[in-house]
C-alpha cells in the first residue's frame, strides 16, 4: 500500500509538470552563492526571486549543471537552511535515509541506504575522531551556506565514499557584495523534555579595499543547546517459560524487560571564519579556521524487570495465536555449540501478570565532550585558460567520554505485561512500589568506563585544470598526499558490589542501600517511564553524584577499590598511523551533434595507494600476573578508482546521463584491532559481552552505474535516476558466543560479507504554479520516492537477506508557499521497514530450522512544518514544528513480529526571528 502510495505521488508529480508551460530556463553558467543570491535581492530596483523558491532554484541548477550525480540544498537565507538540523534537511534529498539518535536529534545519514559517506567541509576531508565520517550534528544548520549530495564518484573528489559524498558548504566573504551583519535567536520546545532549548547565532562580513588589493573577511559564531528526553522499552532476549523458576511450558517471555528514559543536556558551539584576498587579478589567498565544541551530559536510567529471578510465579495469562516450533536448552535459551535442547511449541503472549519479581533500577550517569579545530589555506590561479589551486589543511578531532554504572533493586509484588499495544510494550505496577527507598538493595556491580580518542589529519592537495577548446574541452589533473592518526585510549571497570545480589540464591545476604553507608543523594527521583503506568518516575542512582569526583571515590572504597580515576587498560590501547597519496587525471569533452543536441562528460581516473600502520597490545595473564605485549601490524592498498560519464543535452530543458564509477570504503580503525576486551557482567541476567576487531578487514569497494533523465522546465523541474552498485567485501557486525575461563560471552566481530548488490531508482521533482492569478500563484509542490533493493550475496549466513540499515521505499511529500512575504512548508518522509541489528547471536530462541535471528525497524513517517513571514525587508520571524504527529521507532525481532525495541522520539515546536543589519 505504503509503495502505491508513494507512486502516486510521482505520477501526480509527473502529471503537474507536463501540464507546466514548456519554457526552459537557461543556467548554463553555475548558479550564483547562496550570500551573493541574498545580497543580490536587496538591489535597488532589481526583481529577484528568494526564500523558499529560490533555494529550490539554485539547487536545481546545480543538479542540472553538475558533471556527477549530485543533489543538493541551498539555504534559504544566510545561514538558513530549509531545516533545523544538517540531517533534517538532508532526509528531503532523493535517496538519502536518517535515522533518530540518543539525543532526539535526526542523524545516521545514509545515501541509498548505505552508511559509507565521506563528509567534506568546503571540499576537505572532516571526521571525528577516530571515525572514517564527521558527526552532522556538530555543525549546526546556522553555518552553511548549502549541502551538496555526491551520489557518483568523479577523479577530482577525496575518495573514501563508498556510498558517497556530503560536502558542507561554509560562507566565505567575497560571496558578499556589501558589508553584512546577520543576528539569529531560536527557542525550540520539546514536548518530552518539556523545556525551551535557546540557540543564537551571528555572522559578520566585509570586504576592504586596500594598497595590496581587495580582501574580504568573514566571522560565523553559533551557540545552542537542546535539552532532550527521548525514552525507550526493550523486550531483551526471548526465552521459553518451560525453564525454571517459571516452570511453565509453551510461552515465550522476555528475559528482561528494560524501560530506559533517556535525558541530559548537550550543548554545542560552533566558530568558523575565513580571509580571502585578491592578491592580483586572477590570483587569490585565502585562509579558513573551523572550531567545534559538544558537551552532552546526561542518563541513561533504567527499571529493568526480571522475570526469570528466583521464586516469581505467573499469572492472568492470555495467550495469543502468534505460536512457533522452537529448540530450547534447560535454561530456556537457543542452543549454542552442543548444548542439549528439546523442541518446544511456543507462542507469544497478549498479556501477563509476573508475581514476585526483581526489578533493576540503574542509572548510566554520561558526560561526553567532542571538539574539533582546523585550519586550511591556499592559493588559486584563474588566468589565460588555467586554473590552478594549492590547498593544505591540518585538523584535530577529540573527545573525553566517562560512563559510570550503578544498580539497585527490589522485590515488586506484581507487573503485568502488555507487549504489544500498537507496537510498544505497556506494563502496570499496583500502587507507588517505585517511589518508595524503603525496600531498595544495592546490586550487581559498580561500573566505570573511561575513554579518550583522538584524531588527526594533514592534507595537501594540489589541481589544475587547462581550457582547451574543441572536442575535448578540458584537462584536468591534481595530486593530494594525506597523513592521518588515530589513538584511543580507555579503562573499562566492572566491580561487583559487596554482599549478595538480589534474585539470585545469594539475595539473604544482599545489601539495602540505606546500610551501605552511601549518603542520601546517592540516589534521586528519575525521569518518567512512559511504558510504566502510563509515564511514571522511579528511584535510581542519582547521575549528578555518580559523575561527581566525591561520589565515584565513595563508590570506589564500598567496592575495594582505590581513590581517583582509574589508570587506562594497555589492552585497551589503540593507535594508527595512515598515509594515503592519490592522484587524478579526468579529460572533459564536449560536442554540438546539431542544432539544439549536445554530448558532454568526463573520462579518466584516480589512483590511491593507503599505508597503514597499527600498533595495540595483547594481555595474557598466567599464575594471577598479567602482561602485556605490543603487536604492530602493517597493509598497503593500492586501488584505480575509474570514472566515465556522459550526458546528452537537448533543446527544451531535457537531458540524459549515464555514468561509471568505482569506489572504496577504508575500514574502521577500530575495526582492525584484533584484541578481544572483555566485559564480565555481574548481573546474572545480563549476557557477558566482548569485542575484537579483525586486521584481515578489507576494503569494501564498489562498482557503480547510474542513469537519469531530467526535464527542467519554467517553475520546476523532474527527474527519474536509475541506479545499480556491486559492492565487494561488505563490512558487518555481528556477535556470537565465545568462552573464556569457563565464561561464555556475546563478543561482536566486524567481517566481510563477500559482495552484495544495491538498486533502485529515485523519482524527483518540485514545482511552483506561476500560471494561477494572485496569491495563488505562491503555491508549489515537492516531492520525492526511491526504491532501494539490496541483497546481501554468496556463502555468508546472512546471504539472502537486505543489507543492514537500507530501507526498500523511501518518499517525501511536500506542500509549499511563498508570496507577500509569507512562506511556508508541510512536508511529509516516509521510510520503509529496514534490516537493524544481527541478534543470531543472541540467548533469544527462533523458529526451528532457522539459523540467523534478525531486529527490524518498522515502517514510520515524520511529518514537519515551517512558517515564516518577513516582517519588514530585514526582520523576519518564523516558527515550525517537527513530528507532529508524535511517530515512534519501533523495533521487532524475527519475522514472527515480536516486539523488541521502541522509542518515543520528540516533538519539537520553534519560534525564532533573524534580524539582518
Amino acid at each position: 500500500m505504503n509503495a502505491r502510495i508513494a507512486l502516486g505521488l510521482s505520477a501526480s508529480l509527473l502529471t503537474i509538470a507536463a501540464a507546466a508551460p514548456a519554457h526552459a530556463r537557461d543556467t548554463d553558467a553555475p548558479a550564483p552563492p547562496a550570500a551573493a543570491a541574498a545580497d543580490d535581492a536587496q538591489n535597488d530596483g532589481e526583481v529577484v526571486v528568494t526564500g523558499i523558491r529560490q533555494s529550490l532554484q539554485r539547487a536545481a541548477d546545480i543538479k542540472r549543471n553538475a558533471t556527477q550525480i549530485v543533489d543538493s540544498i541551498v539555504a534559504q537565507d544566510i545561514g538558513k537552511l530549509p531545516d533545523p538540523t544538517t540531517a533534517a534537511a538532508l532526509q528531503r534529498v532523493p535517496g538519502i535515509q536518517v535515522s533518530v539518535n540518543r539525543n532526539n536529534e535526526l542523524g545516521d545519514v545514509r545515501v541509498r541506504g548505505l552508511p559509507d559517506v565521506l563528509t567534506t567541509v568546503n571540499g576537505r576531508e572532516i571526521f571525528t575522531t577516530t571515525g572514517r565520517k564527521f558527526n552532522l550534528q556538530d555543525l549546526p544548520a546556522e553555518a552553511l551556506a548549502g549541502v551538496d549530495v555526491y551520489k557518483s564518484q568523479s577523479p577530482d573528489l577525496v575518495e573514501g565514499g563508498l556510498a558517497g559524498v556530503i560536502d558542507l558548504k561554509l560562507n566565505r566573504p567575497f560571496s558578499f557584495t556589501k558589508p553584512t551583519v546577520v543576528l539569529s535567536a531560536r527557542g525550540n520546545y520539546g514536548l518530552r523534555a518539556g523545556d525551551v532549548s535557546p540557540s543564537f547565532g551571528g555572522l559578520a562580513t566585509k570586504r576592504f579595499d586596500t594598497g595590496i588589493g581587495e580582501i574580504g573577511v568573514l566571522v560565523n559564531a553559533t551557540w545552542q543547546r537542546n535539552d532532550y528526553e527521548r525514552d525507550q522499552t526493550i523486550l531483551s532476549g526471548v526465552r521459553s517459560s518451560q525453564a525454571a523458576p517459571l516452570n511453565t511450558p509453551g510461552l515465550l517471555l522476555p528475559n528482561i524487560m528494560q524501560n530506559f528514559p533517556e535525558e541530559g543536556r548537550l550543548d554545542r558551539t560552533q566558530v568558523n571564519a575565513s580571509v580571502q584576498w585578491q592578491a592580483a587579478p586572477g590570483v587569490q589567498v585565502y585562509l579558513d579556521g573551523l572550531y567545534t565544541d559538544s558537551h552532552d551530559r546526561g542518563a541513561h536510567y533504567g527499571a529493568n524487570m526480571q522475570p526469570y529471578t528466583t521464586n516469581v510465579t505467573l499469572s492472568g495469562i492470555s495467550k495469543s495465536d502468534n505460536c512457533f516450533q522452537a529448540n530450547a536448552t534447560a535454561a530456556g535459551q537457543n542452543p549454542t555449540g552442543t548444548a542439549a535442547s528439546t523442541l518446544q511449541t511456543l507462542c507469544a503472549v497478549n498479556s501477563i501478570t509476573f508475581n514476585n519479581l526483581v526489578v533493576n533500577q540503574t542509572t548510566q550517569a554520561r558526560d561526553n565532550y567532542t571538539n574539533n579545530k582546523s585550519i586550511a589555506g591556499g592559493i588559486t590561479f584563474d588566468r589565460a585558460g588555467w586554473n590552478a589551486n594549492l590547498d593544505l589543511s591540518y585538523q584535530t578531532s577529540h573527545a573525553d567520554n566517562t560512563l559510570i554504572i550503578a544498580d539497585i533493586g527490589q522485590r515488586l509484588a506484581s507487573v503485568t505485561l502488555e507487549p504489544n499495544v500498537d507496537g510498544v510494550p505497556r506494563f502496570t505496577i499496583p500502587g507507588r512500589a517505585l517511589q518508595t527507598t524503603d525496600g531498595l538493595y544495592i546490586r550487581n556491580s559498580y561500573q566505570q568506563n573511561f575513554q579518550l580518542t583522538d584524531g588527526y589529519l594533514f592534507a595537501a592537495k594540489a589541481d589544475a585544470r587547462k581550457e582547451l577548446g574543441g572536442f575535448l574541452s578540458s584537462i584536468r589533473v591534481g595530486a593530494r598526499y594525506a597523513k592521518r592518526s588515530a589513538s584511543t585510549q580507555q579503562v573499562v571497570l566492572n566491580t561487583a558490589v559487596p554482599g549478595g545480589n538480589l534474585g539470585t540464591a545469594t539475595e539473604p545476604t544482599a545489601v539495602k542501600v540505606s546500610a551501605t553507608g552511601l549518603p542520601a543523594d546517592f540516589l534521586s527521583l528519575g525521569s518518567a517511564a512512559p511504558g510504566i503506568n502510563g509515564g511514571q518516575a522511579f528511584y535510581v542512582p542519582n547521575p549528578d553524584y555518580l559523575l561527581s569526583g566525591a561520589g565515584q571515590d565513595a563508590l570506589r572504597r564500598y567496592v575495594g577499590l582505590a581513590a581517583g580515576r582509574p589508570a587506562y587498560q594497555k589492552d585497551r590501547q589503540f593507535n594508527a598511523d595512515e598515509q594515503t597519496i592519490s592522484a587524478y587525471a579526468e579529460l572533459n569533452y564536449a560536442l554540438d551533434v546539431s542544432e539544439g543536441l549536445a554530448i558532454d562528460g568526463i573520462v579518466g581516473g584516480r589512483f590511491v595507494q593507503t599505508d597503514r600502520s597499527l600498533n595495540f597490545f595483547q594481555a595474557t595473564t598466567a599464575a594471577g600476573v598479567t602482561t602485556y605485549t605490543p603487536i604492530n601490524a602493517d597493509t598497503t592498498d593500492r586501488d584505480f578508482l575509474p570514472t566515465a560519464t556522459a550526458r546528452l543535452k537537448l533543446d527544451g530543458g531535457l537531458q540524459a546521463r549515464l555514468s561509471y564509477s568505482k569506489s572504496i570504503r577504508r575500514p574502521e580503525f577500530t575495526d582492525l584491532n584484533p584484541v578481544v576486551t572483555l566485559a564480565l557482567s555481574n548481573n546474572p541476567f545480563v549476557q557477558s559481552s566482548g569485542s575484537a576487531g579483525n586486521p584481515n578487514l578489507r576494503e569494501q569497494k564498489s562498482d557503480n552505474f547510474d542513469a537519469t533523465v531530467e526535464y527542467y522546465f519554467h517553475g520546476g523541474y523532474i527527474a527519474v535516476a536509475g541506479y545499480y552498485r556491486k559492492i565487494h567485501d561488505r563490512v558487518l557486525n555481528g556477535a556470537a558466543p565465545e568462552t573464556y575461563n569457563a565464561v561464555t560471552y556475546s563478543v561482536t566481530r566486524p567481517r566481510n560479507l563477500g559482495e552484495a548488490s544495491l538498486k533502485g531508482i529515485e523519482v524527483s521533482g518540485q514545482y511552483f504554479a506561476d500560471f494561477l492569478p494572485g496569491a495563488w500563484s505562491g503555491i508549489g509542490v515537492q516531492g520525492a520516492f526511491t526504491l532501494a533493493d539490496s541483497k546481501i550475496e554468496g556463502n555468508d549466513p546472512l546471504a539472502g537477506n537486505p543489507l543492514q540499515g537500507v530501507s526498500k521505499y523511501n518518499f517525501t511529500a511536500g506542500l509549499l508557499y511563498e508570496k507577500y512575504g509569507l512562506s511556508g512548508r508541510l512536508i511529509y518522509t516516509y521510510r520503509s521497514q529496514y534490516f537493524d541489528s544481527d541478534q543470531t547471536g543472541s540467548i533469544s530462541v527462533r523458529p526451528a530450522g532457522t539459523t540467523t535471528l534478525l531486529s527490524y525497524v518498522r515502517p514510520a513517517g515524520r511529518l514537519d512544518f515551517s512558517l515564516g513571514y518577513d516582517i519588514t525587508p530585514k526582520i523576519r520571524f518564523d516558527v515550525g514544528g517537527t513530528n507532529i504527529l508524535r511517530s515512534k521507532t519501533r523495533d521487532y525481532v524475527g519475522n514472527s513480529y515480536l516486539s523488541f525495541e521502541s522509542f518515543y522520539d520528540e516533538t519539537t515546536y520553534t519560534m525564532g526571528v533573524r534580524v539582518r543589519i
